[in-house]
């Protein structure tokens, strides 16, 4: 190659450079200046694309999405393989309001380059907006794998938007001799046969519906994803056999709080019952970061009141004649107990009991990143607010 070639294709590389170096520092008027000073005719396909791009994410009073288009288009015709082209043109079709076009420059860039980390966000936010929620969240999880350390605030802000779809609210909690496994229609009969046992559900919940439609229902919520039911649903299976239940219900993230529920219809050692409360309170404080456990128990169930009180909660409150036995038409009160999570950490007795019935001792969890998310109103939100953490990041 000549000089007289060489020299022109090295300065348009420098160019380029600059002006791709202008864009990442959002330095807006140094962009507009440069593309000033070339004729719109003769914009390249980098310049192209730095137009459309100040049109669509610039200065706000300049921003023009129509014009933005054309120009960006234009780019990505010149340059039909270029990721950072199709990315751009799929967040700006988002701005726009057209999730489907955005879905479609997305899923050309994913197939031109799989692995690359912003590709994958712009394919999660595009498919999220395309109501696509599962093809999102599995977006979602590779993105989140693809960042480093290096960009915390982002790999973060991804882990709070996979929460809801994290591997371990469908894994088992397994113990030495029991395991909770999720509620699902194999244990259609024995949810029937506990719903419909008066005395187990005299102390487990008197107010649970037994008929079938109640029953077909819970199981339909059971399957759904606990940040929209707000409860998780356990069977207790000790030898592959059901025998007994177990829910964290009104669960609020937003306040890193929830109850517990734990009752077996036919009686079981003590160490069985610990060993399920067990698993729940690790389950609650060390996978999903909660900060507080409400356990009530009702007047006349005094043995389960001792017994709760020994598992580390204590008694916060005594609501005297608070509820009505549906069955009995007799008033009962209500002991509210409650247990921190740096209590249950703290407790060495407990400790030592879930070493001795669970093989392990609990960790601490990260209650800090279950207040991010309270519901999947709250995922959208982050999923919009992405962008400006990739900025920040930088």
């Amino acid at each position: 190659m000549t000089d007289s070639i060489k020299k022109p294709l090295i300065m348009e590389m420098q160019q380029q450079i600059e002006l791709t170096a202008l864009l990442l520092a959002e330095n807006w008027q140094a962009v507009k200046n440069f593309l000033d000073s070339t004729h719109p005719g003769m914009l390249d396909a980098q310049g192209n694309f730095a137009k459309g791009f100040l049109l669509a994410f610039g200065p706000a009073h300049q921003r023009n999405l129509t014009e933005a288009f054309n120009y960006l288009e234009i780019a990505n015709r010149l340059a039909p393989a270029n990721i950072l082209y199709l990315n751009t043109l799929s967040e700006a079709y988002l701005q726009a309001k057209r999730p489907a076009m955005a879905l479609r420059m997305a899923t050309q860039a994913a197939q031109l380059a799989p692995g690359n980390l912003f590709t994958a966000i712009a394919l999660g936010r595009a498919a999220w907006f395309c109501n696509e929620k599962e093809f999102a969240l599995s977006a979602f999880e590779e993105a989140y794998r693809l960042t480093p350390s290096s960009q915390p605030s982002l790999k973060e802000h991804l882990y709070a938007i996979t929460f809801s779809s994290a591997p371990f609210w469908r894994e088992p909690c397994q113990g030495k001799r029991i395991v909770l496994v999720r509620l699902e229609p194999r244990h259609r009969d024995f949810l029937m046969s506990c719903r419909r046992n008066i005395q187990f559900q005299h102390h487990y919940h008197l107010f649970q519906d037994s008929s079938n439609e109640a029953i077909e229902r819970d199981l339909r919520l059971a399957n759904r994803p606990p940040l929209e039911t707000k409860r998780i649903s356990w069977v207790v299976e000790k030898d592959k056999k059901p025998i007994g239940l177990a829910e964290l219900v009104d669960l609020n993230l937003n306040n890193a709080r929830a109850e517990i529920l734990v009752g077996f219809p036919e009686k079981q050692p003590f160490g069985i019952s610990l060993e399920a409360t067990l698993l729940i309170m690790e389950f609650a404080f060390s996978k999903i970061g909660l900060y507080k456990l409400i356990s009530y128990v009702y007047g006349d169930n005094s043995g389960s009141q001792r017994n709760t009180l020994h598992l580390g909660f204590q008694q916060e409150g005594l609501l005297r004649s608070h509820v009505i036995d549906p069955a009995s038409k007799k008033r009962l009160d209500l002991y509210n107990n409650g247990c921190l999570s740096t209590e249950f950490f703290q407790n060495k007795n407990l400790m030592k009991l879930a070493n001795r019935l669970l093989g392990r001792i609990p960790e601490p969890g990260n209650t800090g990143l279950s207040r991010k998310i309270s519901d999947q109103g709250d995922i959208s939100s982050l999923i919009i607010k992405l962008p400006l953490i990739i900025a920040k990041d930088k």
